[in-house]
Formats: C-alpha cells, structure tokens, sequence
C-alpha cells in the first residue's frame, strides 16, 4: 500500500495476482449483467428445489460482499471499492436472473465457474505475497476465500446436477 496519512483516499498497490484475480472477476460481472438484462423481459416465479439452494448459496455471497463494502470504505482504498460495488452489483443481478423463467441457463455456470477461478487466484496470491491485511490474519483471509470458493463450487454442482 502506498504510504498516506491516516483516514485519507488512496490507490494501493496490487500484486499482479490480485489484477488477475480482478480480471477474471470482471468477466464473471459481465456474465451475471448480461443474465440481469436477459432476465429483465422474463417473468419472475417462486424458486422451488434446487434453485432454492442456489439463491441461499448466492446469497449469502451477497450478504459477505455487502459487508465487505463497509471494510473497503473503512479502508478507503478506491480501486478496492470500486471493485466490490461492482461484485454486489454482479451478484444482486444473478439472483434477479435465478428468480426469472427460465432462469439464466449455462450463464450461472459461467459466472460460478469464473468467481471460482478468481477465487483460486486469490487464495494463491494471498500464499504468495503475503499482502498486510487491516484486520485479518493470513488464515482468516485464507478462510474466506475457501468459504466463498465453496459457495461458488457448490453453486455450480447445483446447477449442472439440476439441468
């Protein structure tokens, strides 16, 4: 991180795993905006089963990065915020897609696919750099990514089982 004064704005400095972390999460966004848009003609139902399971799983994805936007406030590093806005705003939209009919098909799979694999990244970049983190230890961090990268693999199965 760059050195700053406390409580001011900044850009901190990234390891290029963490770039590559955002890159392939950025291309997740795209997948779950374009199930948002598709959805947005669609009418809405009641979920039954299997996609039940998939919306508590997203959810509860959703619920974690929404915290997580408090954190990067409190932090106030911009590239970082900018980020995870953009993460819940990707998640809220694949849970819209998941409430539509007929639901947002191998879109789902692309996107948990993809935040698995940036997921992964992220693991590997946090064994490798070693970055400081405000409050967390390594393991906890560590803990969150298995946590999310879970989510993400059982999201998937769900889904490939369910069609």
């Amino acid at each position: 991180m760059t050195a700053t004064t406390a409580r001011s704005w900044h850009i901190g400095d990234h390891h290029p795993l963490a770039w590559a972390e955002t890159a392939v999460k950025a291309v997740a966004f795209v997948v779950a905006y374009v199930a948002f848009v598709h959805a947005l003609d669609r009418s809405l139902h009641s979920p039954s089963g299997v996609r039940i399971a998939e919306l508590a799983l997203l959810g509860v994805a959703e619920l974690g990065i929404l915290l997580t936007i408090v954190d990067r406030v409190l932090e106030r590093e911009l590239i970082a915020i900018g980020f995870v806005v953009f993460n819940n705003a990707a998640h809220a939209s694949m849970l819209y897609a998941l409430l539509a009919i007929p639901g947002p098909g191998g879109l789902l799979s692309l996107f948990c696919a993809l935040m698995l694999g940036g997921e992964l990244i992220k693991w590997r970049w946090l064994h490798a750099a070693r970055p400081s983190l405000r409050q967390l230890t390594l393991m906890a961090a560590q803990a969150f990514v298995v946590a999310y990268a879970a989510v993400y693999l059982v999201a998937l199965i769900f889904w490939e089982v369910a069609t």
